[in-house]
């Protein structure tokens, strides 16, 4: 079982007001942690913050507010979720992914000044790019296709980085495709409000993704902090090593609103990850996790917390 208590610990989380982190800070809340979240609502919710929380809207690219954050709260723990996240516009134009960048290069500064004890950096799976010896070892080569996974694959280096040179301990969990309540970016999402709204869904060629549920995820992100600095490769993959075709998503999905579903059917966009499942074999020796919401229950969850079934 994960950490239960977190009694006098301090917590920073990095877009606490979006969907993985805000279920994050509620977790850590329940156990006692004090807690911190910054973010600037560019896709986070206010809503989403748990009123125990103290909230800073600010971007994390600002050095003299972030640092100001670190000074008074002076966190043991950051968890690094703020990030630019809508990858086909990072496609477009690839300078929206520097910002970041640079927010992160400001979370290791600062993590380093005020002596933090470990930074838990959301990483993504799509850093493996096309590659298709399915399911994905953490150890398979790296080649991102995307500017959001370069910047996530760089960000990684650096924290590798202040680990080596600075002692400033770190875990990277490199998530599958997420889902679950208060999401509202990616396809399950999008899927759905066409489904809502009566319009087509476009899909782009042949599209698989690894989902995986948030309490899944949540569960993951606490059983890290365990993990003692001296472990020689703190990195994890977190998903289900399952499938799933984003057609037969889509249909899973139209049946369970009982609308007609409408395909479009597109060619392939550049910088665009294919077949796309994580191996957990790693996760579940060494952190002794397990997902266990299975793909109907918890799209079935996701839809009752819209109201929408």
């Amino acid at each position: 079982m994960p950490v239960q208590n977190l009694n006098r610990k301090r917590f920073l989380v990095t877009g606490g007001a979006g969907f993985i982190g805000s279920h994050v800070v509620d977790a850590l809340l329940a156990r006692g942690g004090k807690v911190a979240v910054i973010d600037n609502l560019s896709t986070g919710r206010r809503e989403n913050v748990n009123p125990g929380a103290a909230f800073y809207e600010m971007n994390i690219a600002d050095w003299e507010k972030l640092d100001a954050v670190f000074r008074e709260h002076r966190p043991d723990y950051v968890y690094h979720f703020a990030y630019h996240v809508i990858v086909p516009k990072s496609i477009e134009d690839p300078t929206l992914d520097m910002d970041s960048i640079r927010g992160s290069l400001n979370v290791l500064r600062a993590a380093k000044t005020y002596q933090t004890k470990k930074i838990i950096l959301s990483s993504s799976g799509f850093i493996y790019g096309n590659n298709p010896r399915l399911p994905l070892k953490e150890d398979e080569p790296h080649d991102p296709c995307s500017p959001y996974a370069i910047s996530k694959y760089a960000v990684e280096g650096y924290l590798r980085f202040y680990k080596k040179n600075f002692g400033v301990d770190c875990a990277i969990l490199r998530h599958a495709a997420v889902y679950g309540p208060r999401q509202v970016t990616g396809a399950m999402a999008a899927y759905v409000r066409d489904l809502r709204d009566g319009k087509p869904s476009e899909f782009y060629g042949v599209k698989t993704r690894d989902y995986v549920y948030i309490d899944d995820v949540v569960d993951a992100n606490l059983r890290v902090l365990e993990i003692p600095p001296s472990h020689p490769n703190p990195v994890w993959n977190i998903g289900t090593g399952r499938e799933t075709d984003l057609v037969d998503l889509y249909h899973m999905l139209a049946r369970f609103l009982k609308k007609q579903p409408q395909v479009v059917r597109l060619p392939d966009r550049p910088g665009e990850q294919n077949r796309y499942c994580v191996d957990v074999a790693k996760a579940r020796k060494e952190l002794g996790w397990e997902p266990h919401m299975g793909l109907e229950d918890g799209v079935k969850a996701t839809l009752t917390y819209w109201k929408l079934i």
